[in-house]
């Protein structure tokens, strides 16, 4: 990883089964350019196809912001309708890849976590901010339209008597906000956050992979089946007891039970 760049990218890192994906672009609180959105999605289409990866965690450079949301400096240009369609598209891309990933993801946020920067910590499984978090969707302070699917992803988290008071508004919360009203799980010092975010995915690094996939399948099985979406939630609840029964003739299955027996800490493969 090149947390140090001063030019817009992407970086990622893996180790110990943890990939982190880095949003560098320092000169604008790392606000997500078309590019950069492109960018990341292809990086996280790698990480989860790679077996070594067990847990994402997405975060963003320096200490100034997770993601101050979309480039607003390319607006203009986006008037043209080429453009505008570019965007919309790169941006639709992005938040459906983030939702199919299926290996779980938090979010580490820092700074300034807007707009776009709402809309990915939203599409994470987890949420961990520190103190000086700043989270907010001003939509309509820009003029812009909040899609469908992430308001879904609003609705489902906060419910739609707050989704509705952070979208109407477009107003900003301090952490202790976000966290009391569930935008947000966990919120610790700035100088824990690190800490508090590799210790949470290595803890789940360290768990079966299958059995965790399998978790994370059933929970958006769940939350398709909620949302009255009969297709893609049927599609999503198939999926989920395909993990599930993967689990049933794992290797881990059997490890899991023979370290249980033996006292000692299990080993999973992900097999």
């Amino acid at each position: 990883m090149t947390a140090m760049a001063t030019t817009p990218a992407i970086c990622t890192d893996v180790r110990n089964a943890v990939a982190t994906v880095e949003i560098v672009n320092p000169a604008r609180h790392n606000a997500l350019s078309v590019a950069m959105m492109t960018e990341l999605t292809v990086a996280l289409r790698a990480m989860d196809e790679d077996p070594a990866v067990r847990v994402v965690i997405l975060r963003g450079a320096g200490e100034k912001a997770f993601v101050s949301g979309a480039d607003i400096t390319e607006f203009p240009d986006q008037q043209d309708q080429t453009a505008r369609q570019a965007a919309d598209e790169a941006a639709t891309t992005l938040f459906a890849q983030l939702a199919a990933l299926s290996v779980p993801v938090i979010a580490r946020i820092h700074g300034y976590c807007l707009g776009a920067g709402m809309a990915l910590a939203l599409g994470a499984d987890l949420r961990c901010a520190d103190t000086r978090g700043v989270l907010s969707i001003p939509a309509a302070r820009l003029g812009v339209g909040y899609p469908p699917e992430q308001t879904a992803a609003l609705v489902q988290t906060v419910g739609p008597a707050a989704a509705s008071d952070l979208l109407f508004t477009g107003r900003r919360l301090a952490a202790a906000e976000a966290l009391a009203m569930g935008l947000v799980d966990r919120v610790v010092e700035p100088a824990e956050l690190g800490k508090v975010v590799d210790e949470l995915a290595a803890a789940i690094a360290a768990n079966a992979p299958l059995s965790v996939r399998a978790a994370k399948a059933s929970i958006r099985a769940v939350r398709r089946l909620s949302r009255d979406d009969s297709t893609s939630g049927d599609a999503a609840h198939r999926l989920a007891i395909a993990a599930v029964a993967r689990c049933s003739t794992s290797q881990d299955l059997k490890e899991g039970a023979l370290a249980f027996l033996e006292k000692r800490p299990p080993h999973f493969t992900g097999r």
